[in-house]
């Protein structure tokens, strides 16, 4: 079983600030799920506080889910900052399969700064390793997992950070080592936000501990939620009661549920 007792046990009596650049179409429902995991969320990307605000935060979690040019600039002020006061970095490529601003972007990151960790779904992973674009919109292109575990190695070797690729199942991998998660629900594809929210969980763990067992339980809380959700009336329905089972998570739902590979 993984051990994350003590991780889930510091998520729910002490507070971190996750200060998280997202797009705004997600903000609200992001903050929300931080609060009921007993974080505080800080939503700020204005280029004249962020640096203030990363640096006086336990987490940044920078997200490419709505990119301008004032945004781009909030996104370098804050990293330059996360880097000089050694703040964890989670790093969200939304759409970096399909665009050429945002592959660069997060080639650039990577290369410049000390990401953590880096979450994106199948094809944006694929992206990034291969860099070349492969999807005309944010969506996840079939890729065979086993190819999948071993570019998320690879890129997690190249860059020296934990690699987070979300599909079907999930794959967690830190160099030669990797997790393969396999909780979920279909349903949560049909909710705009679900992988911003999921990486927003993943900087509220990983801020107590930089492992493979954070981002497990951070993955876990997301999925078995979901899992658990009413999915009976509609997918209005379902996001409401996905929101209330991340509040009601616990160890016991967790452990009862989890189903996962270790590679």
């Amino acid at each position: 079983m993984i051990n994350f007792d003590n991780i889930f046990d510091k998520l729910v009596s002490e507070t971190h600030t996750i200060h998280s650049i997202v797009s705004p179409l997600i903000a609200n429902d992001l903050a929300n799920v931080l609060l009921s995991l007993n974080q505080a969320p800080f939503l700020a990307e204005y280029i004249r506080e962020v640096y203030e605000v990363t640096e006086n935060s336990d987490a940044l979690l920078v997200n490419l889910g709505t990119l301008n040019e004032s945004k781009i600039l909030g996104i370098k002020e804050a990293l330059i900052s996360a880097k000089k006061n050694n703040v964890p970095i989670i790093l969200d490529p939304v759409g970096a399969s399909a665009t050429k601003i945002r592959l660069d972007s997060s080639l650039y990151y990577l290369k410049h700064y000390p990401i953590n960790v880096i979450k994106g779904n199948y094809s944006e992973i694929y992206s990034i390793y291969s860099k070349k674009l492969t999807t005309k919109g944010v969506d996840s292109h079939y890729i065979n997992k086993e190819d999948l575990l071993k570019i998320s190695q690879d890129l997690s070797t190249m860059y020296n950070t934990m690699v987070v690729a979300t599909g079907k199942e999930d794959i967690i991998s830190y160099k030669d080592q990797s997790l393969v998660l396999k909780n979920g629900n279909q349903c949560l594809q049909k909710i705009t936000g679900t992988g911003c929210m999921l990486g927003a969980i993943i900087a509220a763990c990983t801020s107590f501990e930089m492992s493979m067992e954070a981002i497990a339980l951070a993955i876990s809380i997301m999925s078995i939620a979901a899992e658990r959700a009413d999915k009976t009336k509609g997918m209005a329905s379902f996001k409401i009661s996905l929101l209330d089972e991340i509040s009601l998570i616990n160890k016991e739902k967790l452990k009862e549920r989890i189903m996962y590979e270790r590679l």
